[in-house]
């Protein structure tokens, strides 16, 4: 009976001890957020800490618009997310606030007519599936999944030039009839950071 007890006790003390711990330390919540009810804001430390000069670039580059901003705070820099127009970006800066770049992530029949026109013209059995466009505010550049239902691709499209970085073999055989076997449309499911 008294072994019994003792664990009793020894297991509320383990379920109660972190919330004990977290009221002695100096603690904080996940995420500070600031709304005023046309812009809202998170971030992972208090919104004061966030560079004003990183601030100042961001709301520059990025106009109106913008919905789900996150700002990150790390010993590379700032990273903020966000969604604009129903794309996802990210927006780095470094630790004086200085624009590096950012990204763009977006589906395969949103590309720029002049990339996509290239891949199409060298894959032409391929899909164009997502796209992660980057840029530093001076160059633009793509990488690109295409798809068919053997194969993955990833490319790197720069200055009218087409790079394989990856290629992927699917050798699992596709049943007739399946989403997946030649002639019918591909249909991916999407993941964005």
């Amino acid at each position: 009976m008294k072994a019994c007890h003792t664990l009793f006790w020894a297991c509320v003390g383990m379920v109660l001890a972190p919330c004990f711990a977290s009221s002695q330390n100096d603690y904080h919540p996940a995420a500070y957020t600031y709304n005023d009810g046309r812009t809202a804001i998170t971030s992972n430390v208090p919104l004061n800490e966030i560079n004003a000069r990183a601030y100042r670039h961001f709301q520059r580059i990025f106009p109106a618009g913008i919905s789900n901003e996150y700002w990150f705070v790390s010993d590379q820099g700032y990273q903020v997310s966000f969604l604009l127009r129903g794309r996802h970006f990210q927006a780095y800066f470094d630790k004086r606030g200085g624009f590096r770049y950012s990204l763009q992530y977006y589906a395969g029949r949103e590309i720029p007519r002049v990339p996509g026109d290239l891949i199409r013209a060298k894959y032409p059995d391929y899909q164009i599936d997502v796209v992660t466009e980057i840029t530093d505010g001076e160059k633009t550049f793509h990488l690109v999944k295409i798809v068919n239902p053997t194969h993955i691709i990833t490319l790197s499209v720069v200055d009218g030039k087409i790079e394989v970085l990856e290629e992927l073999i699917n050798d699992t055989a596709v049943a007739e009839g399946s989403p997946l076997a030649p002639g019918t449309p591909l249909v991916t499911r999407q993941s964005y950071p």
